[in-house]
């Protein structure tokens, strides 16, 4: 028994080697595994820091273009602002009104006199809606005379038609001679 007792440390001894050198192994086997996973995800994140780097340069170029863009646009509207106010300087001294922008058929005036108070200052046919009369009529305004405002009865060139004589004419507005009572007789 002596014998078989001092083998037996040597047999534990040997044992224990074995059973070491199995764990070094595994934990060898381990951390190879976990220094793959680890270099596969480095070279994840490198692509992913690359793409978001690539990414972050266009978002960088696209906002110095829209930079550069809005600049130019404002300084554009600045030119149109300076252009816009030059206009209605020169027309404030040429003694153009610009009041409201409707055309003269969109509103409707009871005589030549609404039309001139509407802010239109040229002479020349208007149509007015005159009280008792369904259909708009167009007449001749005199906008420059003594004021403005002048609904004209009868037009004449040179005065060689006489008033008492004439009939109800429909020429056109714009020639030199048109009457047309009702429109004396509405107004009245």
């Amino acid at each position: 028994m002596n014998r078989d007792c001092s083998t037996l440390p040597f047999k534990i001894t040997i044992n224990q080697e074995f059973l070491l050198e199995h764990k070094i192994l595994e934990m060898e086997e381990r951390h190879k595994e976990e220094l793959g996973t680890l270099k596969e995800e480095k070279g994840n994140l490198q692509v992913l820091v690359s793409r978001q780097s690539y990414i972050i340069q266009e978002l960088e170029r696209q906002l110095s273009k829209a930079t550069t863009n809005n600049s130019i646009m404002q300084k554009q509207q600045l030119e149109l602002m300076d252009t816009v106010h030059s206009l209605v300087s020169i027309c404030s001294k040429d003694g153009v009104l610009l009041k409201n922008a409707k055309k003269e058929e969109e509103k409707p005036f009871r005589d030549c006199a609404d039309a001139y108070q509407a802010g239109f200052n040229k002479s020349g046919v208007y149509t007015i809606y005159v009280t008792n009369i369904s259909e708009p009529k167009k007449v001749f305004c005199n906008m420059e005379t003594a004021g403005g405002g002048w609904t004209v009865i009868q037009h004449r060139e040179d005065g060689s038609l006489d008033f008492q004589k004439i009939e109800i004419q429909t020429s056109t507005l714009d020639s030199s001679k048109w009457n047309s009572r009702w429109r004396l007789i509405a107004r009245t």
